[in-house]
């Protein structure tokens, strides 16, 4: 069954690169992703019983952490109703079918995409060829 249409979406694409860092479970979070002090850009902390994950500006990457990155990443700001149904799919399927790797996180307003740092350019067509837009 297709999914119901989805209106384009505006996408905030953030400044700098980003990384995704894995540490274990018990890890407390750095200080200095909390600060208010703390660089501009997106900060997503997220503990599991499996790990504490982390996305973050890569000039802030914790030392001790397990790093996949660089990713650039673009914002899908609302806010977005909770009951709105397939906007991170409208988003992910034009790269997924592209064969370009994405991470996702989601927060009250909207949901951050990240694409590999070098696929960033043919991601950024592939979400305008698909009726989004890059601001």
């Amino acid at each position: 069954m297709p999914l119901p249409a989805v209106p384009s979406v505006e996408l905030h694409v953030l400044a700098g690169e980003y990384v995704i860092a894995r540490l274990s479970p018990a890890a407390e979070v750095p200080a200095a992703l909390l600060s208010a002090a703390a660089p501009g850009g997106f900060i997503s902390v997220t503990r599991t019983p499996q790990e504490l994950s982390i996305v973050c500006p890569a000039a802030l990457a914790p030392a001790d952490a397990q790093i996949d990155g660089t990713w650039a990443a673009v914002y899908a700001s609302g806010p977005m109703p909770f009951g709105l149904t397939g906007v991170v799919a409208s988003l992910v399927a034009p790269l997924s079918a592209a064969g370009c790797p994405v991470f996702v996180v989601s927060t009250f307003d909207g949901d951050l995409l990240m694409v590999p740092s070098p696929q960033y350019e043919q991601a950024r067509g592939l979400l305008r060829t698909a009726g989004h837009t890059l601001r």
